[in-house]
C-alpha cells in the first residue's frame, strides 16, 4: 500500500467529514450570532440574508459532500478502487463545470457532485440490504436513508433557489394575461369587494377586501382557477395580501397581488414558479423517516453495543490460544509447587 492509498481510510474521511461540518457549523452560526451582537453592542439593527450565507457556505457544503462521497467509496472498495473512484469523482466535477451543461454554475456544482454520492449511498443501500441481517442491516438502512434525506435536501435547495423564474405584470378583467410565464398564463375571471370587521373611527369597518378570481392557463390550455384577496386595514394602516400556491410533482405555482385598480379593473400580479421544490420536501420527510426508524433500531437492542464488542473469526482464536496457553501455564507451575512442598516434608 503507498503513501497516497493509506490515506483513504475510513478513520480519515470520517475526520475529515466532521471537520468540514464544524467549519459549516462555524460559518452559520457566525452570520446568526452577527445580529445579535450587533444589536447589543452598537444598537445597529442588521439582517442577513441568502446574499450572506450562499457564498460563505458553498465551500464547506462542496467538502463535506464529496468527503462523505469519498467515506462511502472508502468503506465499500479496496484502497485501490477507492482512489481511482475518487479520482474519477473529481475529474467528473472538474468536467461539468468547465462544461457548464446548466450554464448556471451552483446548478452545475451541484449536480455533479450530489447524482454522483446519490448512486454511493444507493450502492451501500443495496449492499447493507444484501450482506447484513438482524440489527446491522436495520441499522446501516436508516442510517443511508437519513444520508439520501440529506442529499435530497441539498439539492432541493441548490436546484429550486436557482432555477426559479418569477416576474410580475398587469392584468386586466375579462381578458387574457399579455405576460406570460414559461407555458403559465392568467385571466382575472372577477374581483369583488367588501367591508369587514368592526366598524374604526370614520370608517364603516377595519378593513377592506377584494377578492380577485382568475383562471390559470398551462399551454393555453385551461388548468385551474384560483383567488387571492387584497386588504386594506384601516386601523393598523397597512395593506397585505392572500397568496395561491398550487405544489405539483415537478414545479411549485405561486401566485400574490402587488396592487390594483378597481376603477379599471386591472391588477399587478405577482408570479413565481419553482421546479424540484419537492426534492426539499421529500428529503425533509425521508431524514426525519431515517432517524425514526434509526432510534427504534438502537431502542430495541440495548445490548447490541456489548454484543458488538465481542471478538469474532481471527480474534477468537487468538483468544482461545491464550485462554489455554494460561491454563498450561497455571497446571506447570501447581506441579512445581507440590514437588517443593514434597520435597520439604521427606
Amino acid at each position: 500500500m503507498t503513501g497516497k492509498e493509506s490515506l483513504f481510510t475510513t478513520k480519515n474521511t470520517i475526520f475529515a467529514a466532521v471537520m468540514a461540518f464544524i467549519l459549516l457549523a462555524m460559518v452559520v452560526m457566525t452570520g446568526m450570532l452577527t445580529p445579535l451582537l450587533a444589536k447589543l453592542l452598537s444598537g445597529t439593527e442588521l439582517s442577513l440574508g441568502s446574499d450572506y450565507f450562499n457564498p460563505r457556505t458553498a465551500l464547506p457544503t462542496v467538502l463535506l459532500i464529496m468527503i462523505l462521497t469519498i467515506c462511502l467509496l472508502v468503506s465499500s472498495l479496496r484502497p485501490r478502487s477507492a482512489l481511482m473512484a475518487t479520482a474519477a469523482f473529481l475529474l467528473l466535477v472538474v468536467s461539468v463545470v468547465a462544461i457548464s451543461p446548466f450554464s448556471n454554475t451552483a446548478v452545475d456544482i451541484a449536480i455533479a457532485l450530489v447524482i454522483p454520492a446519490l448512486i454511493a449511498t444507493a450502492y451501500k443501500i443495496w449492499l447493507t440490504a444484501r450482506d447484513k441481517k438482524g440489527y446491522g442491516r436495520y441499522r446501516g438502512l436508516s442510517a443511508h436513508l437519513i444520508h439520501l434525506g440529506i442529499l435530497c435536501i441539498l439539492l432541493g435547495v441548490v436546484l429550486s433557489s436557482n432555477m426559479k423564474v418569477e416576474d410580475s405584470a398587469v392584468y386586466e378583467t375579462g381578458k387574457m394575461g399579455a405576460g406570460n410565464l414559461q407555458d403559465y398564463s392568467l385571466k382575472i375571471t372577477s374581483m369583488a369587494s367588501r367591508l369587514e370587521g368592526e366598524p374604526y373611527q370614520d370608517h364603516q369597518a377595519s378593513s377592506y377586501i377584494t377578492r380577485i378570481d382568475f383562471d390559470i392557463y398551462d399551454q393555453n390550455r385551461y388548468a385551474r382557477s384560483g383567488s387571492v384577496e387584497y386588504i386594506t386595514d384601516f386601523k393598523w394602516g397597512q395593506t397585505y395580501t392572500t397568496t395561491y400556491i398550487h405544489r405539483g410533482l415537478t414545479e411549485e405555482l405561486f401566485i400574490a397581488p402587488r396592487a390594483l385598480d378597481e376603477k379599471t379593473g386591472e391588477v399587478d400580479m405577482y408570479v413565481r414558479i419553482v421546479p424540484f421544490i419537492n426534492l426539499l420536501w421529500g428529503g425533509i420527510y425521508m431524514m426525519a423517516l431515517g432517524i425514526i426508524a434509526l432510534l427504534i433500531v438502537e431502542h430495541r437492542n440495548p445490548h447490541q453495543s456489548i454484543t458488538m464488542l465481542q471478538p469474532s473469526g481471527r480474534e477468537k482464536d487468538m483468544v482461545f490460544f491464550e485462554k489455554r496457553y494460561e491454563k498450561i501455564m497455571e497446571q506447570e507451575i501447581r506441579k512445581l509447587r507440590s514437588g517443593k512442598s514434597g520435597g520439604g516434608r521427606k
